[in-house]
């Protein structure tokens, strides 16, 4: 009972732990899930704003060499140093060119690689229109660079006035590209948004599911902690009502047995013990009818003899008839003693052990020892056993089963034809079935259908016999567990059916 307990209570801890366990990894991937985001962030956005820093930085660098070229051309003749000054802003302003361009070049690529790694739609579409403010960006430059260069050209060849006149042309292409910078950083900016709200809720919604989950663990417990507490007060609350109602002088009480636990043997056991309990009750009831029917059919025979004994005394002219009388008298009471010595050899044999016998083999070594009473009865006997052959039986209790229902048919069969008995076994549910039918006088079984199985009851006092006959088949039926059923009708014969287990 205590290693049943243990099973029970380990079962629900196990389900307990995995539970806990599968909130604990959900939790854990949840949060590993919001870090992967991080790091998205942090290996995208952070190099590309740092690139977007150097290139509004270079950019701004190279709008101050552009300005200062153009100045210095203006001051050429006028200073000695000037020309010197414009060939080295020129100089810086196109390696700044060079660089601006190479570093949009870079940046495309690490957008592009945010939208392969993207890990939602919204996340792709930021990405995408960055990537395209990227390369408008880049268009832009270059129409920059190229207006800024064709100033420069006409300063070298001294056309002063003309590359004056296009200095506004190249500031505002430089607007336009700071504009465009801006945006960029303001997609960038949109983007990292994104990303930090979707990881917020992710947080929320792992809290949620973390307390949610949590709220139906603790009642998961509690509802197997009810269960466990159901399953072992109920038993014990119908055991006790159970043993109430035996302690009344019921013996039909039987408690629902729980599929497992400590009180599933406790309720088997109790349920056993009631049933032993019922079947001794029977037992003791049989007895005293049985005594008493006994004693009923001693009384008569003994007060004749009595009485015949008393006449035979006071007149000695009647010998020879009171002798006879008295004679019956005593073979009535030898027979009922004969009787009673059968119902207590069979008592005694009621617990052979049983095994597994032929219906055919068992069948034979009755007809064997009957087998003068059959020729002279004529008695025809047809068996159907190839339903079912065999039953797990004591075999001698099986062989008087047989011997009484032969024996009875033979005493009870009709003058007016040949005697015919029909064996046939089957199964029906759980049950081996022996069905016994003949054609000989038979009675009404609905007026005395149950009164022939009790001890000493015969339907014709004439006939020989003690009575017992189907009394004892009763008697081992029940101890089996078993039932009989008695058909029959006047003139009809009679059907047996014997439920053996």
């Amino acid at each position: 009972m205590k290693k049943n307990l243990s099973k029970h209570i380990s079962g629900a801890s196990l389900f307990l732990i995995v539970l806990l366990v599968a909130i604990g990894i959900f939790s854990t991937m949840r949060i590993y899930n919001s870090h992967n985001s991080i790091d998205e962030v942090a290996r995208i956005d952070v190099p590309l704003i740092e690139a977007m820093t150097n290139i509004e930085t270079h950019q701004l660098e190279q709008s101050i060499n552009f300005e200062r070229a153009v100045r210095f051309a203006e001051e050429i003749g006028k200073y000695e140093r000037a020309g010197e000054n414009f060939a080295l802003a020129d100089s810086i302003f196109r390696s700044l060119a060079q660089l601006v361009d190479k570093e949009l070049v870079e940046a495309e690529e690490q957008v592009k690689v945010g939208i392969s790694e993207a890990t939602s739609d919204n996340q792709r579409i930021i990405m995408k229109d960055l990537l395209n403010s990227l390369k408008r960006m880049e268009k832009e430059h270059l129409s920059y660079e190229r207006d800024a260069l064709a100033v420069i050209e006409l300063l070298k060849s001294n056309q002063l006035t003309e590359a004056i006149d296009r200095v506004e042309d190249v500031e505002a292409e430089e607007e336009k590209f700071n504009k465009q910078v801006e945006t960029i950083l303001i997609q960038i900016e949109k983007y990292t948004e994104t990303v930090v709200n979707s990881i917020e809720i992710d947080e929320r919604t792992t809290l949620r599911l973390v307390v949610l989950f949590t709220c139906f663990f603790v009642m998961i417990a509690i509802i197997i902690s009810f269960i466990s507490s159901n399953k072992t007060t109920i038993p014990i609350y119908q055991l006790t009502e159970g043993v109430k109602r035996v302690s009344k002088g019921e013996t039909s009480v039987q408690v629902n047995t729980p599929s497992s636990g400590l009180t599933a043997e406790l309720t088997t056991t109790f349920n056993e013990m009631v049933v032993k309990l019922h079947d001794a009750q029977e037992e003791i009831e049989r007895h005293i009818n049985f005594s008493y029917s006994t004693a009923h059919d001693l009384k008569a025979p003994i007060t004749n003899l009595i009485g015949l004994l008393d006449q035979l005394f006071k007149d000695a002219d009647d010998h020879d008839q009171l002798l006879d009388h008295a004679k019956a008298s005593a073979k009535q009471i030898q027979t009922v003693v004969q009787a009673l010595n059968e119902v207590h050899q069979l008592r005694e044999s009621l617990d052979a052990k049983a095994e597994l016998v032929y219906f055919d083999q068992v069948l034979m070594e009755v007809e064997k020892s009957i087998s003068v009473q059959m020729e002279t009865s004529k008695v025809i006997i047809t068996k159907w056993f190839a339903k079912c052959s065999t039953v797990k039986y004591p075999e001698t209790q099986l062989k008087s089963i047989f011997l009484n229902l032969i024996t009875n048919a033979i005493k009870y069969s009709s003058p007016n034809r040949l005697l015919e008995i029909e064996i046939e076994s089957y199964k029906e549910n759980d049950h081996t079935v022996l069905e016994v039918r003949d054609n000989g006088v038979g009675f009404d079984s609905t007026v005395s259908g149950t009164e022939i199985l009790e001890p000493f009851k015969q339907l014709d006092p004439s006939k020989e016999g003690s009575g017992l006959g189907l009394y004892l088949i009763k008697t081992i039926i029940d101890h089996h567990h078993g039932h009989i059923e008695v058909k029959s009708k006047p003139g009809k014969g009679t059907i047996f059916t014997i439920y053996l287990n």
